[in-house]
């Protein structure tokens, strides 16, 4: 599965639906879903398909949040499966991204 990215009507948001396997493969893709936006952009990244993402991945997002004004950024990460969660609170990442 590729990775889906839908904006609102209002532009303000976009949701960026992950593939099932997220890694370092999905890298230029991931990156052109948030190169040209406004600041005021607020994304959504839904993880309800993914059941694997490695260590490339959380760097991905680490340069995301970076890209999108890291503090200022406005990334929240959904429908994460349990395996998933771990690996990112192993990494601290509730410190650094909304993750419901």
């Amino acid at each position: 599965m590729a990775i889906t990215v839908n904006e609102s009507d209002d532009g303000n948001t976009v949701t960026i639906k992950l593939p099932n396997e997220f890694d370092f493969r999905a890298h230029k893709e991931f990156r052109d879903t948030h190169k040209n936006t406004k600041a005021s952009t607020k994304y959504i990244l839904d993880f309800s398909q993914t059941e694997h993402m490695d260590s490339s991945a959380l760097g991905m997002l680490l340069l995301m949040r970076e890209e999108l004004g890291n503090d200022n950024a406005r990334v929240k990460l959904v429908n994460c499966r349990d395996n998933i969660k771990s690996l990112l609170e192993m990494a601290n990442f509730q410190q650094l991204f909304e993750v419901a």
